[in-house]
């Protein structure tokens, strides 16, 4: 990953900053995206300085077609991609537990077909690369009433595009991953329903615990990523439940191990 680039898409949450730092340490050069009005100028020099890469800032309206195709266009013209890291449906950041989507003016169906017209227009480029990096992180619900009707939809969009794009490109060099870096604190009461597998309070894992786990899940070629040991138990426990995450696509396909 030394000399092309890495885009991540939404980049101004506490876990958006947390996987531009993951990278940087791997030597890998950046496109930071913020899908908000947050400027990401000082962060992104700050990288450059300390790990000696290319790192460039952009802010990016997602509900801007004109704004999508003139950034797809400097992309292929200026840079090479090597791995493109979409985060526009989560932050999680630990004070707020909020989604970036939140910190946005456009609505999530906005967002999500803005996000899906890069990607797909970026793929040709990410595909001429002998190996090369589609990750989605996705927050898995473990219970309904955790994320608002508006949210679970654009999760479910994005679960099933992630699932598309696995199918189209699993005889490509394009790894697909997604990860799920679920907050946990909120299905304490849930567990405690469940007899208590644990006599400890869950804490949410830290953004920089969630981001090395996705990074290097993603060069190992992990399809599915969930940090943290509680995490992929409750996952196992809970994605039956959460029926509506997969309204997009109704199968889901068991024989995926999530990465340690």
């Amino acid at each position: 990953m030394n000399s092309p680039y890495t885009i991540i898409l939404g980049a101004e949450g506490e876990l958006g900053r947390a996987l531009a730092r993951e990278v940087a340490r791997k030597r890998c050069n950046l496109i930071l995206v913020s899908t908000t009005s947050i400027d990401l100028q000082r962060f992104a020099i700050g990288l450059q300085l300390k790990h000696d890469i290319q790192v460039n800032a952009i802010k990016l309206d997602l509900a801007n077609q004109d704004e999508i195709h003139a950034f797809i266009k400097k992309i292929k013209d200026q840079y090479e991609i090597r791995a493109l890291i979409n985060n526009i449906t989560c932050d999680w950041s630990r004070g707020e537990n909020q989604c970036i989507s939140e910190l946005s003016k456009d609505d999530f169906q906005t967002r999500f077909r803005g996000a899906a017209l890069l990607t797909w227009s970026l793929l040709p480029q990410i595909k001429s690369l002998s190996s090369s990096f589609v990750q989605h992180i996705i927050p898995f619900p473990f219970r309904k009433e955790q994320f608002s009707t508006d949210l679970q939809h654009s999760v479910a969009k994005m679960y099933a595009f992630t699932k598309e794009l696995e199918e189209d490109l699993k005889h490509s060099g394009v790894s697909v991953s997604m990860v799920h870096p679920a907050p946990i604190k909120s299905i304490v009461q849930q567990m405690e329903n469940m007899g208590r597998i644990f006599e400890e309070d869950i804490q949410t894992l830290e953004p920089a615990l969630i981001a090395r786990k996705a990074i290097n899940g993603m060069l190992k070629g992990d399809r599915l990523i969930i940090p943290g040991l509680r995490n992929r138990i409750l996952f196992y426990l809970n994605r039956h439940a959460t029926s509506w995450f997969r309204t997009v696509e109704e199968s889901f396909d068991s024989g995926l191990q999530p990465s340690m």
